[in-house]
């Protein structure tokens, strides 16, 4: 007995020194890379060409257009560098650089973690080679623990083998017939099965299915109950302009149902306002949450026209900023939600946009910080609803924005502003925020 005791020690103990040896070799002290691109309006166009371009392939292979041929996915290094770029500014704690050369793809990446000093950086080397014949990986690096390009490509077949193709009926890494490198661009050729454009409609069902069986974004039911509280006071309250009123409405249920139920005052006020978003924003969103809305011909009608006519202080292009990044909010984070905005006033400034907008920006920031405060606990959740059962007006959610520079040609921003990290804009963005700390709402903690 004392002896099968002190083997089971020693193989724990190896165990637990294998895993902190690996830990130590895995994560590293610093990041191997530094940030070395910065959003922009020449990269928020790059980054717009290259999600429309995504998105038309996606639709092709949806509708059957691409005749069962191959689906070229192209991007060009430029295209690859702007995404770098929007990926720190969401995700500050990860850099990306990926460099081509002629047959080969550098791709490094450099995440922070919430980790002590020593083992705070997960660093990761990837090359991929141009092939005729599919993926073809060299060793990859996991900080200093070397994992060879054949090991890794059984990994990836195993995961994909028992998660997706099991859902969907093919392997992810099986498509992929063939790859080309040059100094500009990356070209993937991938092959759809003939099973998959015959079964379209199935392997929707099955996002769907895997949609509600995890309901990442919240309870259907409670979104649901929300959504029909948001209809039955637009039915009564057909004259209402501005977007206060309708916020109010659906935080003053969130206050009653904590109340009366004992409910989470945070997952309240999260049902409340995916409803919201639901309502005024993109069918897409719905499509993220489940099946909610079934409005009559009536209903869908009404819906169209508040969304056109709904105002924040009188505009109705501030409604949309603010509704949009309550959506990016809450389904991502509020540095995402903080770039995607910039993105957006990026593209606004080349030519035949309307001009960067700080407007735009402040509502974008007040909508992030507005969906923040009401969910991410149930402190700050119950602060919010007493809040806003003071007031229903619009100077409770967001400030004046009459002395916010509006309509800023790329050509002017660059002359001023010069970039995202130039002091003139900081020092804009501290402004902004100062202004939104200015309304009691955005001070809780």
């Amino acid at each position: 007995m004392k002896v099968i005791v002190k083997r089971t020690f020693y193989i724990l103990l190896s165990l637990s020194l294998l895993i902190f040896a690996l830990i130590f070799l895995a994560l590293q002290s610093s990041p191997h890379i530094k940030a070395v691109h910065q959003i922009d309006a020449n990269f928020a166009a790059e980054n717009k060409k290259t999600l429309q371009r995504i998105v038309q392939t996606i639709k092709s292979v949806q509708t059957g257009e691409s005749n069962n041929q191959p689906v070229l996915l192209s991007v060009s290094q430029n295209e690859i560098d702007g995404l770098s770029a929007l990926g720190h500014r969401a995700i500050p704690q990860l850099i990306s650089n990926i460099i081509l050369i002629k047959g080969q793809g550098f791709f490094r990446f450099s995440l922070e973690l919430p980790l002590p000093q020593l083992i705070r950086f997960l660093n990761i080397e990837l090359t991929l080679n141009a092939s005729q014949t599919g993926l073809d990986l060299d060793t990859a690096y996991i900080g200093s623990i070397p994992i060879p390009g054949k090991l890794l490509m059984v990994l990836a077949d195993v995961v994909s083998e028992n998660y997706i193709k099991k859902e969907f009926g093919i392997s992810l890494i099986n498509i992929i017939s063939k790859v080309d490198i040059s100094p500009s661009s990356l070209h993937i050729n991938i092959e759809i099965p003939n099973s998959l454009h015959n079964n379209n409609k199935t392997a929707k069902a099955s996002l769907f299915a895997l949609r509600d069986k995890f309901a990442l974004f919240g309870n259907v039911d409670d979104i649901r109950f929300y959504h029909q509280a948001l209809l039955n006071f637009i039915s009564n309250n057909e004259d209402k302009k501005s977007l206060a009123p309708y916020i109010a409405h659906v935080f003053s249920v969130a206050t009653k149902r904590s109340a009366r139920l004992g409910a989470q005052a945070a997952l309240e006020n999260k049902a409340a306002l995916t409803a919201l978003v639901l309502y005024f924003g993109t069918d897409t969103f719905e499509l993220l949450i489940g099946d909610i809305s079934h409005y009559s011909s009536e209903q869908a009608l009404q819906r169209l026209k508040l969304q056109r006519s709904v105002t924040l202080r009188n505009r109705v292009d501030i409604q949309k900023h603010f509704i949009y990044s309550i959506a990016l909010q809450l389904f991502g984070s509020s540095n995402a939600s903080d770039a995607i905005g910039e993105l957006k006033e990026f593209l606004d400034s080349n030519k035949g946009g309307s001009g960067f907008s700080f407007a735009d920006l402040m509502a974008d920031r007040a909508g992030t910080r507005f969906a923040m405060i009401s969910t991410q606990s149930n402190k700050s959740a119950l602060l919010l609803q007493a809040s806003l059962a003071q007031t229903n007006t619009e100077s409770a959610i967001i400030p004046a924005l009459a002395k916010l520079p509006e309509g800023i040609t790329q050509q002017a921003f660059q002359k001023y502003y010069q970039d995202i990290q130039s002091p003139h804009y900081i020092a804009m963005l501290s402004h902004i925020d100062e202004q939104l700390l200015q309304i009691p709402l955005y001070r809780i903690q």
